[in-house]
């Protein structure tokens, strides 16, 4: 098994905890993250800090599943989803995930997220 999986593994054990130390320290000083495709990326741990700030100010009852993933060189793509609870709503919503990460170190430099947020109707 990767041992980038595993780093991942323990970022999702992290979130689960929501132990934002933890989280901040699995990542580079200059860390790029695209959380939203077309969205300004969140830099470095004070961006990251911010942005779980807000995110979990607006979730809960996060579940982040990865069902497969793929090892290159230091690139780790991963596809899976993540099910939460809308604070404001209470509505349940399950989004698919696909992501990839770069590390440098051992720890994460580069993050990006595909989320299928908005699901088409059924052909």
């Amino acid at each position: 098994m990767s041992k980038y999986i595993d780093t991942v593994k323990q970022l999702q054990s992290a979130a689960d905890r929501r132990d934002r130390a933890a989280i901040l320290a699995m990542v580079t000083p200059d860390l790029e993250y695209h959380y939203h495709v077309g969205s300004k990326p969140v830099k470095g741990p004070e961006g990251l800090g911010r942005f779980l700030d807000s995110y979990w100010s607006r979730y809960k009852d996060g579940v982040w599943q990865i069902t497969s993933f793929a090892q290159d060189g230091d690139k780790l793509l991963m596809e899976g989803w993540e099910e939460l609870t809308e604070i404001a709503t209470g509505q349940r919503v399950k989004n698919l995930y696909m992501g990839v990460m770069e590390f440098r170190d051992g720890k994460i430099a580069g993050w990006r997220d595909y989320f299928q947020l908005n699901r088409p109707p059924a052909a």
